[in-house]
């Protein structure tokens, strides 16, 4: 009786432990630390608050503008350590598919990861967009709480709205469509 009550109270405290490692912002080995942020000179083309640089998995310097500010844009922080992000994965991936040739682009930043298992698990799930490998400061910088954060910009490079935690098809579906009307 008494294992049974001890195993019973330990379910909330495993729950509680798996909830703070996807969104908490501890530290591990396979960390990208704080200084790995490039310091590029930005001409922005339009102003917007989502406009910043990031090395891709393949270790090239990529800018935001690229994408921000002509189309409407998904940015999903996630990790493939990360339990509910991994559980949303095909749900972004049939959309992405569907909605892609409409204009419509996704940019994923990996948190806490690193490139090689970025690349590796996107090739896998067919995670075909573009991969940024993310840092604390862009997470600080757009106050992300927790991962799976997905944000959704418009063509004008404002901010439409913003998951976190994972989401479904559906309600993906439903975003996507909207992102792509303003």
């Amino acid at each position: 009786m008494l294992r049974k009550l001890t195993t019973f109270m330990m379910l909330p405290l495993v729950a509680m432990f798996l909830m703070i490692s996807c969104g908490g912002e501890s530290q591990s080995e396979n960390n990208i630390d704080d200084a790995t942020t490039p310091e590029v000179a930005e001409t922005p083309a339009v102003e917007s608050e989502f406009l910043f640089t990031a090395y891709d998995v393949y270790g090239k310097v990529r800018n935001s503008s690229e994408w921000v500010g002509k189309q409407p844009v998904v940015i999903n922080f996630w990790g493939t350590w990360c339990p509910p992000c991994r559980r949303e994965i095909p749900d972004l991936v049939r959309v992405y598919n569907e909605l892609q040739s409409q204009g419509i682009e996704m940019i994923g930043l990996a948190v806490n990861d690193t490139p090689e298992k970025v690349t590796k698990f996107a090739e896998a799930n067919g995670m075909n967009w573009v991969m940024l490998m993310g840092d604390r400061n862009l997470g600080i910088r757009y106050k992300i709480t927790g991962v799976p954060t997905t944000i959704f910009i418009g063509r004008d490079g404002k901010e439409l709205g913003r998951f976190v935690g994972p989401r479904d098809y559906d309600t993906f579906k439903e975003a996507f469509l909207l992102a792509l009307q303003t």
